[in-house]
């Protein structure tokens, strides 16, 4: 067998070797895809007095004092976190929101309202309010906040559900978010 008789035969094997090494290396990753979907969207119930909810898998939660109940951080971005507030039931979603605003605005100078405005979730009437603020106490650069309050009703109950994540990140944070919303219970003890 001559030289040229040999090499069709090699090309043929070296392209059935790429072909195999190509679908290789897409199953490989469709399962890290798989696995980091599956530890992203792992979750542990959490309770604090009243209040029940479906907090991410290693965030960490720590407890409140006075309004706020609970705050959920995420370790890996320090930026991003959820929050959940209380406040005594009224009748006027507006006006509670603008009162809290006004008392942010006071303490912290580069909090600004993006927009305010009644919402419906799951059903529920609430109001919801959209803010950005400059986070000056993380070191290296002032890095822009943005994040959401979500006024909602829990059985004669307020309760204010926060978002905040760097600006750069917020629409990615913001469907997890949204689960961990859902799962948020409220029994009257």
């Amino acid at each position: 067998m001559d030289e040229k008789e040999h090499y069709p035969e090699q090309f043929s094997r070296e392209r059935w070797s790429a072909v195999v090494t190509a679908v290789m290396v897409v199953v490989a990753l469709f399962l890290g895809w798989q696995v980091q979907t599956s530890v992203q969207s792992a979750s542990r119930t959490v309770n604090h007095g009243p209040i029940a909810a479906e907090a991410p898998t290693g965030w960490v939660v720590q407890s409140g004092s006075g309004d706020l109940i609970m705050v959920v951080r995420n370790p890996h971005k320090p930026d991003q976190l959820y929050r959940i507030s209380q406040a005594t039931a009224v009748d006027d979603l507006e006006i509670l929101a603008a009162n809290r605003n006004s008392a942010r605005m006071r303490l912290d100078g580069s909090y600004r309202v993006l927009s305010a405005g009644p919402v419906i979730l799951d059903g529920r009437e609430g109001y919801k309010v959209s803010f950005a603020r400059v986070n000056t106490d993380a070191p290296g650069l002032p890095a822009v906040i943005e994040g959401a309050d979500y006024y909602l009703a829990y059985d004669g109950q307020m309760l204010i559900l926060s978002l905040e994540s760097r600006a750069d990140s917020f629409a990615e944070a913001l469907p997890h978010f949204q689960r961990f919303m859902q799962s948020v219970r409220y029994s009257r003890g």
